[in-house]
């Protein structure tokens, strides 16, 4: 009888063995290891009769980079705060084909465009 027990006692140590919890290795959550990294969004230029310029930095002192023209739709990436034009006081960037940087006036981009939409850069 002592078989028995003991049979029952050490698969009972054994089992209570696997169920001890492990801490799981850690793992990168942040949202672009998860693919869930922000995209541009495209939004036309409007507001204005022929073209709307595209500056260096967010304010109209900046230098004028590009001539983005009415209707033409750009992928913007993010805002920036900067000078206020007609109220709005967000600067969308654009990062044009050939590689540089320039921003547009919110006033001058679709609703497509919101803060919320674009995330501050």
């Amino acid at each position: 009888m002592k078989l028995p027990t003991l049979s029952i006692i050490l698969s009972s140590l054994l089992l209570a063995a696997n169920a001890a919890p492990t801490d799981p290795e850690p793992r990168d959550t942040s949202p672009e290891a998860l693919g869930l990294a922000k995209r541009s969004v495209s939004c036309k230029i409007i507001n204005v009769s022929k073209y709307a310029n595209c500056r260096s930095g967010p304010g109209t002192n900046y230098e004028v980079r590009h001539r983005a023209p009415v209707g033409q739709s750009y992928n913007f990436v993010c805002y920036k705060k900067g000078e206020c034009y007609q109220g709005n006081c967000t600067w969308d960037k654009i990062i044009i084909d050939s590689g540089y940087v320039c921003y547009v006036n919110g006033y001058f981009t679709d609703s497509k465009c919101s803060m919320a939409a674009l995330g501050k850069c």
